[in-house]
């Protein structure tokens, strides 16, 4: 009878899903016959001075997996330009390569002012709800050129790069890069240097020893489905803790992680006002566990020793979309463990033997 039951939520779920993206694509070809064909349209890459990418809906991993195109192309005399909401700006304002922000409210696109540029990336096609903001974006830009990585709807584009299986999220970026012209060798995420902020973390380490290595562990994710559990946790601090000379530093939002409650003198709940204070932690790290995108990515930027903890997950209800490739760890020095809930467990006595034995190898260039 179980089976049966199953088998008619699958085909319902089937159903809604079906229903919502017809609803979906209805509304995209209702924006897209206000916007200019652009298909038949080449791109002239000696005309583009301006680039525009619109990024809502996304968070800061997203961005810190992008800076190393604004980078090249801020490099290549590009003057690079952000559609981001508000509680994205205390990020975007700090990076160098941004040279404009434009704040949106998603509630109300139509107080956005125009924006004039020369080409809009619409990087995130390729997932649903981003190319529908995405969409709705479009109509308040003025641009010449738009090139977009998959998506179903292609009207507003002169090019529109198609989906590679098991693609990397820098792998679009590359073949942009590789559209103007660029480079696309020594592709690196890239944040800025804060002094304040790294001299506030130099007076939090004070008590450090030189001999102690420093471990930072994120053990919530911005789902609970991706998050360690609190016994969790208590279990890999404990395995971690038996190695000698090991300082345990624990970050992520300040409403999650001050319920943890952990009684051991090698252990800290940094309760930081500042995400900031958080990258200059990981920056002096000697290794970072995450189950969190964002600081993977973050470590990944700084070149940090990494265990980044990845569950099985298809994004957008499409199994071609492995969110634990797309989304992996970029450059060296990580460790990617995987595990799949559905099928078993996750192996914490696994996570720790892997952090204890990446501790001692040496770095990367």
């Amino acid at each position: 009878m179980m089976k049966v039951i199953n088998y008619l939520r699958k085909l319902n779920r089937k159903r809604n899903h079906k229903t919502h993206e017809l609803k979906r694509r209805v509304k995209l070809y209702s924006v897209a016959k206000k916007i200019e064909d652009k298909r038949n349209q080449q791109l002239d890459a000696k005309d583009v001075k301006k680039i525009l990418f619109p990024f809502v809906d996304l968070g800061i991993g997203d961005a810190v997996c992008h800076t190393g195109i604004w980078a090249k192309l801020k490099d290549a005399g590009y003057t690079i330009q952000i559609i981001a909401e508000e509680n994205k700006r205390h990020f975007f304002e700090k990076l160098s390569c941004i040279d404009e922000l434009h704040i949106v409210d998603m509630n109300n696109i139509q107080a956005l002012e125009k924006i004039n540029t020369d080409l809009v990336i619409s990087i995130y096609s390729w997932m649903k709800r981003k190319e529908t903001f995405n969409t709705l974006l479009l109509s308040k830009i003025n641009y010449k050129y738009a090139i977009s990585f998959g998506g179903w709807l292609t009207k507003p584009y002169n090019i529109t790069i198609p989906l590679q299986k098991d693609f990397h999220i820098t792998d679009p970026q590359k073949k942009i890069l590789e559209l103007l012209g660029i480079n696309a060798n020594k592709f690196r995420y890239m944040l800025p240097e804060l002094s304040e902020h790294d001299s506030f973390i130099d007076d939090y380490l004070r008590p450090v020893n030189s001999e102690e290595k420093i471990v930072v562990i994120n053990p919530f994710a911005s789902v609970d489905e991706r998050s360690l559990t609190l016994e969790q946790l208590d279990k890999l601090v404990e395995n971690l803790s038996k190695t000698p000379n090991i300082k345990i530093f624990i970050i992520g939002e300040k409403l999650k992680i001050q319920k943890i409650k952990i009684n051991n003198k090698n252990v800290s709940i940094c309760l930081f006002d500042s995400l900031w204070h958080a990258v200059s932690l990981i920056k002096k790290a000697d290794l970072t566990i995450s189950v969190d995108t964002a600081i993977v990515h973050i470590s990944s930027a700084l070149q940090t020793k990494l265990i980044g903890i990845y569950y099985t997950v298809f994004l957008d209800h499409n199994e071609t979309l492995k969110g634990n490739i797309i989304f992996s760890p970029h450059g060296e020095n990580h460790k990617q463990i995987i595990f799949d809930k559905r099928k078993y467990a996750i192996d914490i006595d696994a996570i720790s033997e892997a952090a204890i034995s990446y501790l001692d190898e040496p770095l990367s260039a």
